[in-house]
């Protein structure tokens, strides 16, 4: 659900202007998960860092306030108009210890040096993970940090079960899945370190359990789902006008509400590790 994978066929999810507007409010969502991985696994002052798939800029924002004015980030992104406007979210914040660069994460070879190589929801879209990994180790050099913020998408749920929250999720895990998404990445982090030639990340789950009226929780999927609905058509997988997507936050709201449920969205998984 990141913006900036680089397997052939692209990002799934498209660069629309509300794909762009969907990934902001993701992040404002899920920031805190984020942000204590980042702290946990090490991320500080002084300290420089490339961001891959970094897309309109959040993770690299997270992480310049870690490593404060005397450290720097560099964000990579494999569309131009993404980073055009992670650039001007900088410009407009006033920060110049970040910068953005179109490149490719599946290629991207290291120019300068730098302390922590990190990703959200990125290993996700790449063919080979483990090679993107193993080679960027490979420049990067001993005790370079590497972090990284990822999805299983098996773990989302309501409790008690809403109907319309089932629908909505297997529709989201089955087009994923036809994509070539890998839905569970998360689970897979610590095989992927491994199989890239790093040691065995330290590890911590993260999920959110929303409930009540106001929960950003209900839009969350629902954004997602609207912008999976022409591939999921194309899949054969459902017919678009079939879902109700204008009004299917609203329903999700009231099912769950009504019921006194909770929804957990997707569990976040973080791991981090350094080069020996």
């Amino acid at each position: 659900m990141n913006p900036s994978p680089t397997s052939a066929g692209g990002y799934v999810l498209g660069h629309s202007d509300p794909e762009v507007q969907r990934l902001e409010n993701q992040a404002r969502f899920v920031a805190d998960l984020t942000e204590d991985i980042l702290r946990r696994a090490g991320l500080a002052p002084g300290m420089r860092v490339l961001d891959l798939g970094c897309g309109a800029g959040d993770v690299s924002f997270l992480a310049a306030s870690l490593v404060g004015p005397n450290g720097s980030v560099l964000g990579i992104d494999q569309a131009p108009g993404i980073i055009e406007k992670a650039r001007e979210r900088a410009r407009h914040a006033g920060l110049d210890n970040v910068r953005f660069q179109v490149a490719s994460v599946a290629d991207f070879d290291l120019a300068e040096s730098v302390d922590a190589i990190v990703g959200r929801l990125i290993l996700l879209h790449l063919p080979d993970p483990a090679a993107t990994l193993r080679r960027l180790a490979a420049q990067a050099g001993a005790d370079t940090l590497f972090v990284f913020h990822e999805m299983d998408m098996s773990t989302a749920r309501s409790m008690p079960e809403s109907p319309l929250c089932t629908q909505g999720l297997h529709l989201i895990l089955e087009t994923f899945a036809r994509a070539g998404v890998e839905t569970d990445m998360g689970s897979k982090l610590y095989s992927t370190f491994r199989r890239a030639g790093l040691p065995g990340p330290r590890m911590l789950l993260s999920a959110r359990f929303e409930g009540g009226p106001d929960s950003f929780a209900y839009q969350y999927l629902a954004e997602v789902l609207r912008t999976l609905l022409p591939l999921a058509e194309r899949f054969g997988i459902v017919k678009a006008d079939a879902v109700g997507i204008d009004t299917f936050a609203e329903r999700l709201r009231a099912e769950i509400v009504a019921l006194d449920g909770v929804m957990q969205p997707p569990a976040f998984i973080g791991a981090w590790a350094r080069v020996i």
